[in-house]
């Protein structure tokens, strides 16, 4: 039997489940529609989008060293790959690829092809011509950025000499504009070097101040170069065998870690000790480079300070002669002195220019040969657009509008803190359910009305839908008469020995059915042959005498202040054993009246006479008088509006009975809109309890 436990369990918590959503069912079907339809009003206006895609294949750079460290796609990348990856997707290339053709390169989407060397670019756009020149445009700009990146070292020494040609240029100028006018202002046109000794001095320290010049330029733009290059593109960096080994044997290990990583995982020992083998060599390579690197780079800028002092040395030799010359006051002596610094300037000048050249075709030719990217397919111009997934989209905004439905209908009912139906009776108030009245207004009585006749015509026909007073007499067939038939039996079965007579109505606020309540169960109780007294207790506000249409001159204020007798209150009404006793004109001390002594021997009095009493009250929220009747009664019932009442006030007003100590006979759940509780169990509720009730009217009759 414990096996089964679970199970039944279970099988409870859905019915639960269920009988809170059943009422509310439309919400999920309907904000699924809404949802759906939005999604397929939105996906059909939406502009058709085209999709292209390429490959390139970005490979091992063979001049670099491959270091693993920091972030990669997966362990067999380098970071040259990553880099790579990350320019892809970076601003500046965006920027220039939007220069190039006018669109800027947006909806790209960049994905590396796992276990490979190759990434797959694609790109989404309203215009197809657009999607395919986006990629292709991208992949050209890439190249182009790798070519710059790599002439860049040569470039720059190629700007230092074109700085040099330029000031060289300007010195020239300047040198023959002077030798020019010195010529003119002498007269003087031809004069050989040999004329005197101090020229060929003057001579050969300009010959070797221009090899000095030479020698610091050259040595000047190859620490510049090296200055700007990376440690790894040196060179003599490239041609050292010692880190040539190195790298073969990184290679070796790297490609044989990659052919294991298919089979085993990295945490695998031999996986991870190959590993540790290949961070121990690139830490000896990048040790090995550093170090060689800078030594190289000392060395260069050694060379070029060497030079530069020796230019420097061999410039301020050549000034003090060139002093000497012009204090020899020989005019001849000084315009060959200009000549030669001319003549030296134009070859120095020539051979910059030389270099530059050089400089210029060589980075060009370095680029072109290190380009490690490579083009596997060129994006294509998309012929269809693409699938706009229509139907998915569908079938998620329909569960999506259905499971928000639901959580909305669990949402209220979790903030819903009213009496719907037995089970909440049971569980807030702690008090038994003596039984539910349908409500009578709106399509929701009609809809109950209809489902007992069998049809919406035939209900509307019997024209006490919207009106149940005394409906237990109009329509003794009815199923409101029913309802109330087996609220009577439920009163009859509340005590052990014999049911109460003595029966007073309340309702925690007011407009909550407890007249209407009180007026049919004495109907219904007289109808079982028993003489059944009402007495209109509210004397607040009073009804009971509107329903029977009879005066309200007379009554129980009346009696209770000794102005009447009980023969001239308690009055006959047209239904057979019912009779009434109106509440009188309204007293100033309804209270004091209702807990007197006279109060109590009135009632006693009537139970000489009737079989049962039943007790209109005020509600009890605020109001002592039901506390009072209560007092006198056998028990008091608790009428409830269904699904508006909150619990709060219920609770407060039982607290207040208890307090008290009114006994409470149950609930009657009113004004039940079966289209938001539980409308099986009110069936099955009614339907029980009314065959007991035809079997004891058989027995009264």
């Amino acid at each position: 039997m414990e096996s089964f436990e679970p199970l039944l369990d279970e099988s409870f918590q859905i019915e639960k489940y269920w009988k809170i959503v059943k009422p509310k069912i439309h919400w999920p079907i309907i904000l699924a529609i809404i949802f759906s339809l939005f999604v397929f009003v939105k996906n059909s206006m939406k502009t058709p989008m085209y999709m292209s895609s390429g490959m390139l294949m970005i490979e091992q750079e063979k001049n670099i060293i491959n270091f693993t460290g920091g972030f990669r796609y997966s362990d067999f990348r380098n970071e040259y790959f990553n880099t790579q990856i990350k320019i892809l997707q970076s601003r500046s290339l965006a920027k220039s690829v939007y220069e190039e053709i006018g669109v800027y390169p947006s909806g790209v989407s960049i994905s590396p092809i796992e276990m490979t060397r190759l990434v797959s670019v694609s790109c989404r756009n309203r215009n197809p011509e657009n999607s395919a020149k986006i990629i292709n445009t991208l992949f050209n700009k890439l190249i182009e950025f790798n070519l710059a990146a790599k002439t860049q070292s040569s470039m720059e020494a190629s700007e230092f000499i074109g700085k040099q040609i330029r000031d060289m240029r300007n010195s020239l100028a300047q040198k023959e504009q002077e030798l020019q006018s010195y010529g003119k202002k002498k007269d003087l046109f031809y004069l050989s070097r040999r004329d005197s000794t101090v020229v060929e001095k003057f001579s050969d320290l300009n010959k070797a101040f221009t090899r000095a010049q030479i020698n610091r330029v050259n040595k000047e733009a190859k620490y510049k170069e090296l200055k700007g290059m990376k440690f790894e593109d040196y060179p003599d960096i490239k041609q050292d065998s010692l880190i040539s080994n190195l790298k073969a044997d990184y290679s070796k290990l790297e490609s044989e870690y990659q052919k294991k990583s298919q089979i085993f995982k990295k945490s695998y020992p031999q996986m991870k000790q190959m590993e540790s083998q290949m961070k121990s060599i690139q830490d000896r390579i990048k040790k090995e480079t550093k170090a060689k690197a800078l030594k190289i780079l000392k060395e260069a800028q050694t060379n070029y300070l060497m030079t530069k002092k020796e230019e420097d040395s061999l410039k301020s030799l050549l000034n003090k002669q060139k002093g000497t010359m012009i204090t020899s006051k020989t005019n001849a002596i000084y315009y060959n002195s200009l000549q030669i610094e001319v003549n030296t300037m134009r070859r120095l000048l020539d051979y910059l220019v030389k270099k530059q050249k050089e400089s210029l075709l060589t980075s060009k030719m370095e680029g072109l040969q290190t380009t490690n990217i490579r083009i596997i397919d060129r994006a294509e111009v998309p012929k269809f657009p693409m699938s706009s997934r229509t139907t998915r989209s569908i079938i998620m905004a329909l569960f999506f509008g259905a499971g928000l439905g639901v959580g909305l209908i669990f949402l209220f009912d979790f903030l819903d803190k009213t009496l719907k139906n037995p089970e909440d009776v049971k569980t807030f108030l702690n008090l038994p359910t003596l039984g539910i009245i349908p409500s009578s207004t709106g399509k929701s009585g009609l809809s109950y009305y209809s489902y007992h006749y069998g049809s919406k015509k035939k209900a509307e026909t019997k024209g006490t839908i919207k009106n149940i007073e005394l409906i237990n007499f109009r329509d003794p067939e009815s199923p409101f008469s029913e309802h109330y038939r087996s609220i009577r039996t439920s009163i009859q079965l509340s005590t052990p020995k014999s049911p109460p007579r003595i029966i007073s109505i309340s309702s925690a606020l007011p407009s909550e059915g407890k007249t209407v309540t009180v007026t049919n169960l004495a109907v219904s109780f007289a109808q079982l042959g028993k003489k059944v007294v009402i007495i209109d207790a509210d004397l607040r506000k009073p009804r009971v005498h509107k329903i029977f249409k009879i005066k309200n001159t007379i009554g129980l204020s009346t009696f209770l202040t000794g102005r009447a007798k009980l023969s001239d209150i308690l009055l006959k009404t047209h239904i057979r054993d019912v009779f009434v006793i109106p509440s009188g004109p309204i007293p100033p001390n309804p209270a004091e009246l209702l807990d007197s002594e006279v109060m109590s021997l009135v009632l006693k009095k009537l139970l000489e006479k009737v079989d049962f009493i039943f007790l209109d009250t005020p509600p009890l929220i605020g109001i002592v008088d039901p506390i009072l009747i209560g007092k006198h009664s056998d028990g008091m019932i608790l009428v409830n509006w269904g699904g508006k009442t909150k619990t709060d006030i219920l609770k407060k007003a039982k607290e207040e009975m208890d307090r008290f100590g009114v006994r409470i006979l149950g609930v009657v759940l009113n004004k039940i809109d079966f289209k938001k509780s539980d409308a099986s169990y009110s069936y099955t509720y009614s339907y029980n309890y009314g065959y007991s009730y035809k079997y004891k009217d058989r027995q009264n009759f």
